[in-house]
């Protein structure tokens, strides 16, 4: 009987930490994705502002847009597939500071910052391709992830594409 009660008791400890490993590798996936559409919609913000504004609420980061615009038969050379492009200090890399509130926690706050890539495409439109990184990211020289998780967002931002509804509430 000590024996059955013994290997019930270690099979229950064996799949409270398989639960609790999969619990974590899903918090790390969710912060990383939350972290590249954070990337993901300030450059779409920097886009659009560059579309109507001429750049001048995101000075810093329109200087930053890939001056090369792509059309249909190049779209294997986007920037965003050129791996040097993603290490810090990239010329078009644009990187992006997160703020938190005093009430978050450290451990809640974002400890790698995202960070994306703008390219022009034909008539007005901008392919945005964001990378978001989990907390225990771990990245090589070359920006390669070695160890945590990773989530890569892309978007195609058109010219005329409403941010108002037709009633003024935002869309």
């Amino acid at each position: 009987m000590l024996v059955i009660i013994s290997f019930a008791g270690l099979l229950s400890a064996r799949n409270s930490a398989s639960y609790e490993q999969f619990s974590n590798n899903m918090r790390t996936t969710q912060v990383a994705r939350q972290s590249a559409e954070a990337a993901l919609r300030h450059c779409e913000r920097v886009a659009m502002d560059q579309t109507e504004n001429e750049g001048v609420n995101f000075v810093a980061d329109a200087a930053k847009i890939v001056s090369t615009k792509l059309t249909d038969p190049e779209l294997d050379s986007a920037a965003w597939k050129t791996k040097a492009n993603w290490v810090d200090g990239a010329a078009n890399l644009i990187t992006v500071s997160l703020e938190h509130s005093n009430d978050v926690k450290d451990a809640a706050k974002i400890k790698n910052d995202p960070s994306c890539i703008i390219q022009p495409l034909r008539d007005d439109q901008y392919l945005i391709t964001a990378r978001g990184l989990s907390n225990d990211a771990q990245l090589d020289n070359n920006g390669q992830l070695t160890a945590g998780s990773e989530v890569w967002l892309q978007s195609i931002l058109k010219q005329g594409v409403p941010v108002k509804s037709s009633s003024g509430g935002n869309a």
